[in-house]
């Protein structure tokens, strides 16, 4: 393990976490708010794929919005990313909510800064906003699926 000052890798993981989890609390009540503006019910799934996009080593935050308007754009692709019950078109409001978790992921480095004494290279921010998006399109997967059993 390589050591940045007297605070180990290992210790800024688990304090990442902690603050995520935190973090998450408060973002997932607002993601549901958001999923129930939109017409989510009576639709076979199409999160998973998006969900496999976010969670691929390979992959990140930018391939991840790529992804979901592609899926806008593409022929036989579910009439859920275009529904505008919400107010617009549904993969741009989750792209936008994508994008708005950066300034949740500079919350919580500055929290993880704090708590650890110790101040944090730029790198955090997109590794804690990669985390965040995975966990919210996680917490949307399992949302979606409750709505399309209500």
């Amino acid at each position: 393990m390589s050591q940045t000052g007297s605070v180990s890798d290992q210790q800024k993981i688990l304090v990442m976490e902690q603050e995520i989890s935190l973090q998450m609390e408060k973002l997932i009540p607002k993601m549901q708010e958001m999923a129930n503006s939109y017409k989510l019910r009576n639709e076979r799934s199409p999160f998973r794929n998006v969900l496999n996009v976010a969670t691929d080593a390979a992959s990140g935050i930018e391939e991840t919005k790529n992804f979901i308007r592609y899926q806008l754009g593409r022929r036989g692709a579910s009439q859920m990313w275009g529904d505008t019950s919400g107010g617009e078109k549904f993969a741009i409001a989750l792209v936008d909510k994508i994008d708005g978790l950066r300034k949740d992921a500079k919350m919580v480095v500055a929290k993880m800064s704090e708590r650890l004494e110790t101040e944090l290279e730029c790198s955090w921010i997109r590794r804690v906003h990669l985390r965040l998006l995975q966990l919210y399109l996680g917490n949307l997967v399992r949302y979606q699926a409750y709505l399309s059993k209500e």
